[in-house]
């Protein structure tokens, strides 16, 4: 006779109405003031804590069981709330935005731009942007971090989907324009009121400039790829959207939502690796000796540039003049994959400082979450930063410790508790395309490169996270040292 199985306990979670509420405003102050510590300190209040921003309720998710319930919901829980509202004028219908039965077939549609087949061509466009954006780089020069990892991450995203020559001048001009693009979305969507976007101040002003530029580029590359130019390109994003038979609307908000989404999360999550890495000499040379080992020589080796010291390099077209020539040996996603040490330099950034720090949900029909009843159209907050900063998961949360991500300490975190890419089924479909690229990035620059601060009155560890569409390290200047 079977033993009678023993009922599953159903977890006890706490709930709480978050501290600190002003008058009419609610919560919205600190999340917009000061959202990191302001983050950090609702985990101590409860696992679903409840918010007020003005008028309008929200249950800000805490525990790594509810948020992956939450995600993995499709029934109860779909995008939506009061940051994906704002996002919806600049990305339409695109894979980041659309409620879950749309979504659905449009993951499916555009999953073969990112199986592993596909990333032969990817790995030689990365390879070949890195060595070319890291080349007019001069010994003892400085650099501003993030006007060198924008454009990089632009061109290798423009030229996969759109199978461009490096000369391209919709990579240059997606390049150009993409920064001013995605500081342009952040501020709409932390802005109070719709009035502030209107208004013709500078910031605006470069803003609508980068908006025009940005879907002039995508609709002119639509264009080229329905009247059959470039055909005899690799199978790219745009190459396959044509064959699915998507719309030019629908092709547009895909691409449009697919440089929204990879460009500024990459560029930054890059910015703070290399900025953990100038803070800890042995970790940064360990990386170098690995890249030098993995990759084929010409990948790893340092550059042969001779100019003495010099001023602070700005970043543009100037800087690929000094790209290396001829054909570089085969690298592969295997290679890619035996970079263990910076491997684990990404995923402990991504901790850190993930880049889809902040997101929500809305409810979709009544359900019951940590023993709150929520009705239809309550929104549900999630940040992924809360969840990676719980000493309870990650002990001494804000030490930056790579050996977290050592098989055998790996082991011992549950499974919801490193999101920074989401999950469920609508986990990025980019995540191993980003991480490929910025894991290589880390590499490669690493192994030429030696990056520390420039001397000046601001300690060393002290780089303002600046929380935005992704938290940025601003501001984030290194000075450069070849490596012999």
């Amino acid at each position: 006779m079977t033993a009678p199985t023993a009922p599953t306990a159903t977890p006890s979670y706490r709930t709480a109405r978050a501290a600190g509420a002003l008058p009419l405003l609610g919560h919205a102050p600190a999340l917009v003031r000061n959202p990191l510590p302001f983050l950090r300190s609702l985990a101590e209040q409860g696992d679903l804590v409840e918010l007020r921003l003005g008028p309008q309720r929200a249950m800000m998710v805490c525990s790594p069981e509810l948020f992956h319930q939450v995600l993995t919901d499709t029934r109860h829980f779909d995008k939506g709330g009061p940051l994906f509202d704002k996002l919806r004028p600049f990305l339409g219908d695109g894979l980041g935005s659309t409620p879950h039965d749309v979504h659905r077939r449009q993951r499916r549609q555009l999953q073969p731009a990112f199986r592993p087949d596909a990333f032969t061509r990817y790995l030689a466009v990365m390879r070949e942007e890195i060595l070319a954006a890291s080349a007019g780089w001069r010994d003892g020069a400085v650099i501003e971090v993030e006007r060198h990892a924008y454009p990089l991450i632009a061109r290798i995203i423009t030229r996969t989907m759109f199978s461009a020559d490096g000369s391209s001048a919709a990579v240059a001009d997606i390049a150009d324009a993409y920064p001013d693009f995605h500081q342009g979305i952040g501020r709409q969507m932390r802005s109070p009121f719709r009035l502030l976007d209107l208004l013709p101040t500078r910031a605006n002003r470069r803003f609508r400039r980068a908006c025009r530029i940005v879907g002039q580029v995508v609709d002119g590359a639509i264009a080229d790829r329905r009247r059959g130019e470039d055909t005899g390109s690799e199978r790219d994003l745009l190459t396959l959207m044509v064959a699915e038979g998507l719309t030019d609307r629908e092709m547009h908000d895909q691409v449009v939502t697919m440089l929204t989404g990879g460009i500024g999360t990459s560029a930054s999550a890059l910015g703070w690796a290399l900025h953990f890495l100038s803070r800890d000499e042995v970790l940064a040379d360990a990386v170098a000796q690995e890249a030098r080992t993995v990759l084929p020589p010409d990948t790893a080796l340092p550059p042969d540039t001779g100019l003495p010291p010099g001023t602070a390099l700005p970043p543009g077209d100037g800087s690929r003049a000094g790209a290396e020539a001829g054909p570089l040996p085969p690298l592969t996603l295997a290679d890619v994959t035996r970079l263990d040490l910076a491997r684990r330099v990404v995923a402990e950034t991504l901790r850190f400082y993930p880049s889809a720090w902040f997101y929500s949900r809305t409810v979709t029909a009544p359900v019951e979450l940590a023993g709150r009843h929520l009705r239809p159209g309550t929104p549900v907050l999630l940040s992924p930063y809360l969840v990676h900063h719980r000493p309870d998961l990650y002990p001494e949360p804000e030490l930056f410790d790579v050996d977290r991500w050592l098989p055998e300490r790996h082991a011992l975190l549950p499974r919801q508790a490193y999101v920074p890419f989401g999950t469920g089924s609508r986990k990025c479909i980019g995540d191993v395309y980003a991480l490929t690229e910025i894991t290589l990035a880390v590499a490669v620059i690493a192994s030429r490169w030696r990056l520390e601060p420039p001397p000046g009155p601001v300690p060393r560890h002290l780089v303002e996270p600046r929380p935005w569409t992704v938290i940025h390290p601003a501001p984030l200047r290194l000075r450069l040292h070849r490596r012999a």
